[in-house]
């Protein structure tokens, strides 16, 4: 397995300090000169309830919820959480090893009392005594939570400073860029109180169920599970992933689910006063978001001279906003919308910016992960590159897409039907446009582009 080597340094390890009050210290990682000073300083206004929600993303990353047979005997290496600090707005951001769960916890100004002073994305270090540190929290003891380290010039001058490298996995990676582009196409599905999502949670399968679909939707007397497929419901594999949303419920003001057009995958976010919680799944356990390919048309267009302009005026907007508009950048870089949202879609292919289905919007963040190998080890997107270079992509004549490529020793049809494109090689056969576009329809989808 590819793996994208990243060196965490450490002013020491994340703790819980009771000396003068409950005070959460996280330490962050820097991939290049040690930080100087905090992204953030302050007290949070409901100790507990955070606690709890920055467990879950400890959880999750922690979580393994499909092994491959073939990785057995592997240890895989987990990763730190993301952060995120911008726009008045904390986001911790982690996979599970299987990338098949992505989850968020963003903590706004109505959640704590304090100031940002810094802006920037960096890694931290949650380890098993800061879950167990986090378990002792309550609320009659309050908490303050800074982000960086107030000790790192004296823990730098006495040489505590602690280096860990770190092997991430590819996917695990090019799952953080996937799961943008899912959720960028999800609409709202259903929505739920809190003793009403208390009390479905707690009526799911206890066991993994991860070959058996269910699918979760409104009844008459709320939410309801089948193994049916029903109009407007949402689509689930092992619901044991939803777990780690329970400890949460009883002080949330409502659960909202997204999904996308096809049941691919869905968001599940609980709304707290000052702070918001989103847990994506795939659709399979085994399917996890780095063997997606929503992102490929995107990562393609990067390549493609006649949008570098585009790209480089939205990205030049970029600001660590915690939240980005299609109109609005629209408005201020004077192109159409159809240009903006699809050059921020490419830049949420890079890792530049994430996406918050609640608000149905874009946020900036960088991921401190070396990108700059990612577009090309995806097999599919370098395979369509290869194409393309040995002009293997013959176009058909005519206003109507279609085009033969050779590929493989033979030769395949590309087409457009019913607002669908398809392709006759064995890939396309056995996953249709679920996961992606395959090799041949995104170099033969660029080469109609670049002729238009």
């Amino acid at each position: 397995m590819a793996e994208v080597q990243h060196a965490y340094r450490y002013a020491g390890a994340s703790a819980l300090d009771d000396r003068s009050g409950p005070h959460l210290a996280l330490v962050t990682s820097a991939t290049g000169a040690l930080p100087t000073s905090h992204f953030f300083e302050g007290r949070v206004h409901q100790p507990r309830l955070v606690a709890d929600a920055l467990t879950a993303v400890h959880l999750i990353v922690g979580s393994r919820f499909f092994t491959p047979p073939n990785m057995l005997a592997k240890r895989i290496a987990l990763a730190d959480p993301v952060v995120t600090s911008g726009g008045g707005v904390l986001r911790f951001e982690g996979f599970s090893a299987c990338c098949s769960a992505y989850i968020r916890v963003d903590l706004g100004p109505e959640g704590y009392a304090g100031e940002v002073t810094g802006k920037g994305t960096t890694n931290v270090d949650f380890n098993a005594p800061m879950r167990a540190a986090l378990a002792r929290v309550r609320d009659d003891h309050g908490l303050g939570l800074s982000v960086g380290s107030g000790e790192l010039t004296l823990a730098t001058s006495n040489g505590s400073v602690t280096e860990r490298k770190v092997a991430l996995p590819e996917r695990w990676v090019r799952g953080m860029l996937e799961v943008q582009a899912f959720q960028a196409g999800m609409t709202p599905r259903l929505e739920a109180g809190s003793v009403e999502s208390l009390r479905f949670l707690r009526a799911l399968p206890r066991a993994s169920t991860a070959r058996t679909p269910l699918w979760i939707a409104r009844g008459a007397a709320g939410l309801i599970t089948t193994t049916r497929a029903v109009e407007g419901g949402v689509r689930v594999t092992d619901s044991t992933r939803l777990r780690v949303l329970e400890p949460l419920l009883p002080g949330v003001r409502h659960l909202r689910v997204y999904a996308d057009p096809s049941n691919q995958a869905s968001a599940w976010v609980l709304d707290f006063d000052g702070m918001r919680v989103s847990l994506v799944l795939s659709a399979e356990t085994w399917r996890g978001f780095s063997g997606e390919g929503q992102s490929l048309y995107a990562l393609m267009r990067l390549g493609n001279a006649g949008n570098h302009s585009v790209l480089d005026r939205v990205r030049a907007q970029l600001n660590w906003q915690h939240l980005l508009r299609v109109d609005g950048l629209a408005l201020s870089t004077g192109l159409p919308g159809e240009r903006v949202a699809d050059a921020l879609h490419a830049l949420g292919a890079s890792g530049l910016v994430g996406y918050d289905v609640a608000e149905q919007g874009y946020f900036h963040r960088v991921l401190p992960f070396d990108l700059s190998g990612i577009e090309d080890a995806h097999p599919r997107l370098a395979a369509a590159r290869e194409l393309l270079e040995h002009a293997a992509v013959h176009l058909d004549d005519g206003a109507v897409f279609a085009a033969t490529v050779d590929s493989d020793g033979g030769a395949h049809r590309v087409r457009a039907v019913d607002a669908e494109i398809r392709c006759t090689c064995p890939w396309f056969a056995r996953h249709g446009a679920e996961r992606g576009p395959c090799k041949h329809v995104l170099a033969a989808r660029s080469a109609w582009e670049a002729r238009a």
